[in-house]
C-alpha cells in the first residue's frame, strides 16, 4: 500500500457542517475501514445492505442503489477493486482551504506529515454523517487498538502514530488536538479525538491572507494609554516584577506566570500593557472571539493559549496576556478537556500548563474564588489590583479628560469618587469627544451624569466622597479639647505616625480637626464612616477594614474613621463571633499601619476598653467655653456683613447660658439661613443657636432674652 502524502491528497473544501461531494480521501478512509479493518460484513448486516445514499455516494457505489438484487459478495469485490485503484493512483496536489490554512501552522509549529494527517482525519471525518455510520461499526476500542486503527486508516506506520499522539508532542501540547482516550477505558474512534471548535473553524474557513489564521488564536495587544509613572501606588510591586521578568527572560526561565486580579475596570489589562512596554516585551493577547464575533469558550481559549505558546516559543522578548480567565476556570471541578472521571486530571494538566510555558504569561481575573489553591500556588507573582487611590484617580482623570479644559476644582472633586476606575474615565472621555465642549460648566455637568450613571448601575453612589463643609473660618481657638492641639500638630509634622481617638459630643470639632491635621501634613484625608465598612455578609467588614488601611498607606493618606463605636464594640458584651473578629481586625490593622490613624466617636463608653489602650492619644472635645462662643459669634456676624452695634452685654450673657454650644451649631445655622433666605444678624443668629441647643438630647430649657 502506498501512503498518500500531503502533496498527493486532494480533499475538497471542508466546512465544519458538511463535506464536499465524493471526497476521494474520505472514500479512501471508508474503504480501508470496511476492507482492511474487516468491518464490511458488520456494516452490511447492521444496515441491511447498503441503502444510505450519502454513504453509497462517498464509496462510489451510487449505481447499486437502484439494484435490489446485488449481493454482498459483488459489493465487497467492487469495493476492494476501488480501494486498490485509489491506493495505486497518484492524486493531484491539493488546493483546498484546509491545506492552505494548515500550511501556516505547519511552518510555525514544524508539524510532521503524520500530525497533519491525523488532524485532517479528525476534522474532515467528523463532518460526514455517512462516515460516522462506517466508523460506528468498529465499536469501542482500547487506546492501543485506536492507534492500530489509525495506522491502517491513514496508512501510516504505527510508531509515527504513537509519536504524534504523545502528550508532549506538538499536536497535543499545542492544543490543536485533544485526546480523550487512556489505557483504562474503552472509547469509540469518534469519542477519542476532539479538535477545539475555534481551531476547527479557523482551519476550515477561507482566510483573507495566510497570516489571518493566526488572529483566530492570538493578536498583538494594543498600545497602552498610561505610563509606568501612572501607577505610583504599585511602585514596589512593579519594581519587583520588572526585575524578575527581565532577568528571567534573559536566562530563558520556563514557567513564568503572573496573576493579576481585582474588580472590573480597575485597569488590570492597562497595567499589563504598560508593564510589557516598560520591560520591552511584545505583548500578545489570547483571542476571546471567533471570526464571526462569537465568544470562544474557556477550554478552547486554553487550546489557543497552548498554540500561542508553541508558535512564539522561539521569539525573544515576548509575553502573553490571558484575560478573563474565569471562563477557563469556571469552578474547581472543571476540566479543560471536559468532564472526566479522574478528579486529579484537571489539576495535573493545569499544573503542567503553568510550569512548562516558555513565554511569560499574565493571567487576569476579577476574582480568584474559583481557582483551586494548588493552581494559585503555581503563579510566581500575584498582585491584587484594588480600586485606585485618590491621587491615582486624579492622574487618571487628567490623562483621559485633561484635554477638555475642565476646571481644577471639578477634577479634584471627581477624584473623590472612591469607586472611580480607569474604565469609567475612558468611557466618559469617549463620549465627551462627541459633545459640545465650548461651555466648560455644561460639559462638567454632563460628565458627572455620564460617570454617575455608570456607577449607579453597578450599585454604587453617583456622588463623590463629600468634602468637609467650611461654613465658617476654621480655627483651633474654637475647639475645647483636653490636649494641646497645636503641640500635637507640630509633633505629627515631625513624626507622621500616630493612633488617635477623638471623642465628645457631635459638632465639637472632631472631624474638622482631622481635616486640619491632613492639611498641616500636606496629605489627603481618607474619610470612612461605619456605613462604608459594615456589611450584612460575614467577613466583608473585615475585608473592608483591611482595604481602607491598605489604601491609606498606599497613597500616604491620613485615615479618619467616624462613628468608630459602631463596630469597635466592647468584646465582652458582643453577642456574635463576627463582632469580635471585626474588633480584632481593626486592632491588627491599627498596629501595623504606617501613618496617621484618627478615630472619632460620640459614645466612648461603648468602645472596647482593650481597644482604647491601643490608641496613643485619647482626646476629649467638649462644648465651647463662653469666651470661645462669643469670639465665633462675632466672627460669623462679620463674615456675613453684620455688626453688633448695641446690647453687647445682653447678647454675650445669653450666649454664655448656652452650655452645650458647639462650632458645628454655628455651621448649621449658616446653612439654615441659606435655605430660608434669611439675613444673618445678631438677633437671628442667637435665636437659631438657642433652637439648636434646645433640640439636643438631654438639653434643659435655655434662657434667652430675645425670644425666638
Amino acid at each position: 500500500m502506498t501512503r498518500l502524502n500531503n502533496d498527493e491528497q486532494s480533499p475538497a473544501n471542508v466546512d465544519v457542517h458538511k463535506t464536499s461531494d465524493c471526497d476521494p480521501l474520505l472514500k479512501l478512509w471508508n474503504l480501508r475501514i470496511l476492507i482492511r479493518l474487516n468491518a464490511f460484513s458488520r456494516f452490511f448486516d447492521r444496515y441491511g445492505g447498503l441503502h444510505d445514499p450519502e454513504t453509497m455516494h462517498v464509496l462510489g457505489l451510487s449505481a447499486f442503489l437502484q439494484d435490489e438484487n446485488v449481493d454482498k459478495k459483488t459489493i465487497f469485490s467492487n469495493l476492494s477493486t476501488t480501494l486498490e485503484a485509489l491506493e495505486n493512483n497518484t492524486l493531484t496536489s491539493p488546493h483546498d482551504v484546509f491545506s492552505t490554512n494548515i500550511a501556516v501552522l505547519q511552518k510555525s509549529l514544524n508539524l510532521t506529515q503524520c500530525e497533519i494527517d491525523i488532524l485532517r482525519f479528525v476534522i474532515i471525518s467528523g463532518s460526514s454523517a455517512g462516515f460516522n455510520m462506517v466508523v460506528e461499526t468498529l465499536g469501542e476500542m482500547s487506546s492501543e487498538k485506536i492507534r492500530h486503527t489509525l495506522s491502517i486508516i491513514l496508512n501510516v506506520p504505527r510508531n509515527e502514530i504513537e509519536n504524534a499522539m504523545r502528550s508532549n508532542g506538538t499536536l497535543i501540547s499545542s492544543g490543536l488536538l485533544r485526546i480523550n482516550a487512556s489505557g483504562h477505558y474503552m472509547h469509540s474512534l469518534q469519542q477519542c479525538f476532539d479538535v477545539p471548535h475555534s481551531i476547527k473553524y479557523a482551519l476550515t474557513q477561507e482566510q483573507n491572507n495566510p497570516g489571518a489564521i493566526l488572529q483566530c488564536f492570538f493578536k498583538m495587544a494594543d498600545q497602552p494609554h498610561l505610563s509606568i509613572e501612572d501607577f505610583p501606588h504599585l511602585k514596589t510591586d512593579i519594581d519587583l516584577l520588572t526585575s524578575y521578568l527581565q532577568s528571567a527572560e534573559k536566562k530563558h526561565v520556563q514557567g513564568i506566570n503572573v496573576l493579576i486580579y481585582g474588580e472590573p475596570g480597575t485597569g488590570k489589562t492597562e497595567l499589563v500593557k504598560t508593564l510589557s512596554r516598560y520591560c520591552g516585551f511584545e505583548l500578545y493577547e489570547i483571542t476571546m472571539q471567533d471570526m464571526e464575533g462569537n465568544p470562544i469558550d474557556g477550554k478552547d481559549r486554553f487550546a489557543a493559549y497552548q498554540l500561542t505558546q508553541k508558535m512564539l516559543a522561539s521569539k525573544e522578548k515576548a509575553a502573553i496576556l490571558f484575560d478573563e480567565i474565569e471562563d477557563a476556570f469556571p469552578d474547581v471541578n472543571f476540566s479543560p478537556f471536559g468532564h472526566v472521571t479522574r478528579p486529579d486530571f484537571k489539576k495535573a494538566w493545569v499544573h503542567q500548563l503553568l510550569e512548562e510555558n516558555s513565554i511569560p504569561a499574565f493571567w487576569l481575573c476579577n476574582s480568584v474564588v474559583q481557582l483551586d489553591d494548588s493552581v494559585l500556588r503555581r503563579f510566581d507573582f500575584v498582585l491584587n489590583l484594588r480600586s485606585p487611590t485618590r491621587n491615582i484617580r486624579r492622574r487618571i482623570l487628567d490623562k483621559y479628560l485633561g484635554h477638555l479644559g475642565l476646571s481644577d476644582a471639578w477634577l479634584a472633586q471627581m477624584a473623590e469618587h472612591e469607586h472611580l476606575v480607569p474604565a469609567h474615565a475612558e468611557s466618559a472621555a469617549k463620549i465627551a469627544d462627541h459633545l459640545n465642549n465650548d461651555n466648560t460648566k455644561a460639559l462638567e455637568k454632563n460628565l458627572e451624569r455620564i460617570i454617575g450613571n455608570k456607577l449607579q448601575v453597578m450599585g454604587l453612589s453617583r456622588k463623590p466622597r463629600t468634602v468637609i463643609s467650611r461654613e465658617t473660618r476654621y480655627s483651633l481657638e474654637y475647639l475645647n479639647p483636653d490636649q494641646d492641639l497645636e503641640a500635637l500638630s507640630r509633633g505629627l509634622q515631625q513624626n507622621h505616625q500616630a493612633r488617635i481617638c477623638l471623642y465628645g459630643a457631635p459638632g465639637t470639632g472632631k472631624t474638622a480637626f482631622a481635616h486640619y491635621v491632613a492639611e498641616q501634613l500636606d496629605k489627603p484625608l481618607l474619610k470612612k464612616q461605619a456605613s462604608d465598612i459594615l456589611s450584612k455578609w460575614v467577613g466583608e467588614a473585615e475585608k473592608n477594614i483591611a482595604t481602607m488601611f491598605d489604601e491609606a498607606e498606599a497613597d500616604d493618606m491620613v485615615l479618619l474613621v467616624d462613628e468608630v463605636d459602631s463596630f469597635l464594640l466592647d468584646r465582652g458584651s458582643s453577642q456574635n463571633s463576627w463582632e469580635i473578629t471585626q474588633v480584632n481586625e481593626l486592632l491588627v490593622q491599627m498596629e501595623s499601619f504606617n501613618g496617621v490613624f484618627i478615630a472619632s466617636t460620640n459614645l466612648l463608653n461603648l468602645v472596647d476598653a482593650a481597644s482604647l489602650r491601643r490608641f496613643d492619644l485619647k482626646i476629649k472635645f467638649d462644648y465651647m467655653k463662653p469666651e470661645q462662643a462669643w469670639t465665633l459669634f462675632l466672627q460669623v456676624l462679620k463674615e456675613h456683613g453684620s455688626n453688633l452695634k448695641s446690647e453687647t452685654k445682653q447678647y454675650k450673657a445669653a450666649l454664655a447660658r448656652l452650655d452645650n454650644l458647639t462650632p458645628g451649631d454655628f455651621a448649621t445655622v449658616v446653612r439654615q439661613s441659606r435655605s430660608l433666605n434669611k439675613i444673618i444678624d445678631p438677633r437671628y443668629l442667637l435665636s437659631a443657636l438657642e433652637k439648636e441647643c434646645k433640640a439636643k438630647p438631654g438639653a434643659g430649657k435655655s434662657i434667652g432674652f430675645m425670644g425666638s
